[in-house]
């Protein structure tokens, strides 16, 4: 059932890990395992020592709930808080677990979802090798209060387990860092309209995308001032339904998010970002075209 968005709270988590990794350098954490592929650039005066154990903390606020190509909650935003807790178990090898909540802000059409929530677990491992990472991942989602689901028991409830595979590879030069990557998702479990079941299972997502960070320095020349566009071409193999509930394989659609973050203090990340996905295959409840945008608020401790 998802696709890729929480682009304002990606944006922040990128900035504070790559911030503990190493504070003197543009660092990217491959925020691609868990389907968030923002990264930014953070410049501090002074190099820190890599601590074992960091936190970061973001609140955030999507206009639309967009994830792989469907528009999740029809006709209202969606309110975030993710919590990442990060064991930098070497130098080279990390694990993340960033929790993300999230509740709808309105009613979106006449179906009730005002009191939709959602739960994502995902547990993440990174390893990299040079300018490569190598990244692997399972992710728990648990549905509350989504009428998508009114087989399932209790009503509205369900539950997607995932695994995924990811690889990308980090360019620097004195203008940019370019970061190509390819994330590819495997959904487990009971399917659709099976006690919890909410998916096609054996149903996989091919996700190839593209980051790049440029620091702004026109407007801060220490680069606290980044804009850090991406964009993915999706593929999905009966992942997402269509409009008359059939299983679509091939182009999902495409997706491309303009996030500007500002790191204001060591610890305090501000994102903005505007966002835009076409899909031509009748994905269900969604238009062809798109247009989105949000905020985040984080703190790295």
């Amino acid at each position: 059932m998802k696709l890729i968005t929480r682009i304002a709270a990606l944006a922040f988590t990128a900035v504070a890990a790559s911030s503990a990794l190493k504070a003197d350098t543009n660092t990217s954490t491959n925020s691609v395992a868990t389907g968030k592929d923002v990264k930014a650039p953070v410049v501090a005066a002074t190099a820190a020592a890599t601590p074992m154990f960091n936190l970061t903390v973001s609140e955030n606020y999507d206009s639309r709930y967009m994830y792989r190509g469907v528009n999740e909650v029809p006709n209202t935003g969606i309110l975030s808080t993710t919590v990442t807790p990060i064991w930098h178990i070497t130098a080279n090898d990390t694990l993340s677990i960033p929790i993300w909540f999230a509740t709808a802000v309105g009613k979106t059409l006449n179906n009730g979802m005002q009191n939709y929530r959602e739960l994502d677990i995902p547990v993440n491992y990174t390893h990299a090798i040079g300018n490569w990472t190598l990244g692997l991942g399972y992710e728990n989602y648990s549905y509350f209060n989504d009428s998508a689901l009114p087989k399932v028991h209790p009503y509205g409830q369900g539950e997607q387990n995932e695994i995924n595979e990811n690889v990308s590879y980090t360019y620097t030069n004195s203008f940019m860092t370019l970061t190509p990557s390819v994330a590819y998702y495997q959904e487990l479990g009971t399917p659709f309209g099976y006690s919890y079941g909410s998916v096609n299972p054996g149903s996989s997502f091919l996700s190839p995308g593209l980051a790049a960070a440029i620091p702004l320095t026109f407007i801060q020349k220490d680069g606290s001032v980044s804009f850090n566009p991406n964009t993915q071409l999706n593929f999905g193999f009966r992942y997402n339904d269509n409009q008359n509930g059939q299983a679509v394989t091939g182009l999902n659609n495409w997706a491309i998010q303009l996030p500007v973050t500002w790191q204001a203090t060591k610890i305090l990340s501000i994102t903005g970002y505007v966002a835009y996905s076409y899909q031509g295959v009748n994905l269900a409840a969604t238009a062809p075209s798109t247009v989105w945008a949000g905020a985040s608020v984080g703190l790295s401790f």
